[in-house]
């Protein structure tokens, strides 16, 4: 008998997901490409969130301040973006915006030059390829930037994506691989019984019960009871985001520079990030703040100066005190967290949903134990 669509509402998933932005819906699409049936439920809209207001760097070297478990976890997501970007255009036909573009971190002082530089002497070590840059050298790159930077350090192997449309084909990607998304889906609490989680109480009273649950639900995790974490343990981290737009793209490599990174895109847009305020969930986008993206954005690249203000937005990164994110299972059994991700929610995608689902399959974990301790979502802090 054929399964109508009331018959597959009543089905328990093998796993329910809290959250449909990048984490939550790219653990789905992993999970159903391993022949799980998984359904995804979203307060609001897939992906309307951190997910698609994000700049979509992959700096997994450009960001990375010392070796440890974030810059192993950051670099092994990474590796895997150029078969993955390639994989959801093969199902969706849809350019998620993959470029291996590089990222130049820049300064105006020959002083900042060095100490960039000597901070990124560990990186060498570690077999990392990253360019030491004279102005010369700079302005072979990127011509357009400001001669007054005395150089910096290029990092070939970072690249940039298009979270909007990364989000639209992950979430036709999961659909096609049999994934339900359910919107308007309120959880208050995940329901444990028998010290295992059993399944999610809505706000409207009603129980939705899974084998596995996984919450994905970034800023708002807090706020969901029954996971046996602090109060606390994610709060939201408001980044304000500004969008300039010229005739032609001026740069070919994400920027960094003093109060401001500059994201280019193939159309001509140009993208300003950003704040970090700890404001709650307040989400206006403000005026001393957009002032102050322009002002650092022209320094470093004089001819924004002339593009037009196309947007501006704001959106909230699930921070955590350590700014290490949670991820893999918890002690409730069958409870599994993959959130925090903080500024690297984009980059940390790929990573994040192979854990998610060695983990619920009990498979092998794609990093090694030592290094997925560090994110162990019970971890003192």
């Amino acid at each position: 008998m054929p399964r109508t669509a009331a018959s597959v509402a009543q089905e328990i998933p093998d796993v329910l997901i809290v959250g449909a932005g990048i984490m939550g819906t790219i653990c789905a699409w992993e999970l159903a490409g391993h022949g799980c049936k998984v359904t995804v439920l979203e307060r609001s809209v897939p992906g309307a969130e951190a997910s698609s207001a994000a700049a979509g760097i992959l700096g997994a070297q450009a960001e990375a301040h010392a070796p440890g478990p974030m810059t192993e976890l950051c670099l092994a997501s990474r590796a895997r973006y150029a078969k993955f970007a390639a994989t959801l255009v093969k199902e969706t036909r849809i350019d998620v915006g993959y470029r291996e573009c590089g990222v130049l971190q820049v300064a105006f002082t020959r002083q900042t030059v060095s100490e960039l530089t000597r901070k990124a002497l560990w990186q060498k070590k570690r077999g990392l390829p990253s360019e030491p840059l004279t102005p010369r050298a700079l302005a072979k790159y990127e011509p357009t930037l400001s001669p007054k930077l005395s150089g910096g350090l290029r990092f070939t192997a970072d690249a940039r994506v298009e979270p909007k449309a990364l989000l639209r084909a992950l979430h036709i990607a999961a659909l096609q691989r049999g994934v339900i998304f359910r919107r308007g889906s309120f959880v208050r609490r995940v329901v444990v019984e028998g010290e295992r989680a059993r399944g999610v109480a809505l706000d409207d009273g009603s129980i939705l019960r899974a084998h596995n649950v996984v919450v994905a639900a970034g800023s708002w995790t807090s706020l969901i009871d029954g996971l046996g974490l602090p109060t606390g343990r994610v709060i939201p981290a408001r980044g304000q985001i500004v969008e300039l737009e010229l005739p032609a793209p001026p740069l070919s490599h994400v920027v960094f520079g003093p109060g401001a990174y500059l994201v280019p895109r193939d159309d001509g847009r140009v993208l300003i990030g950003s704040t970090l305020e700890f404001v709650g969930y307040e989400r206006e986008v403000t005026a001393g703040a957009v002032r102050d993206l322009l002002v650092q954005a022209t320094a470093i690249l004089p001819g924004l100066a002339q593009a037009a203000l196309r947007a501006t937005w704001s959106n909230f990164r699930p921070y955590t005190k350590d700014e290490l994110p949670l991820i893999g299972r918890t002690e409730i059994a069958r409870l599994f967290l993959a959130t925090g991700h903080y500024r690297n929610g984009i980059l940390l995608a790929p990573i994040s949903a192979e854990i998610i689902r060695a983990a619920v399959l009990g498979e092998r974990a794609p990093l090694a134990a030592a290094w997925l301790e560090a994110f162990r979502p019970e971890r003192a802090v």
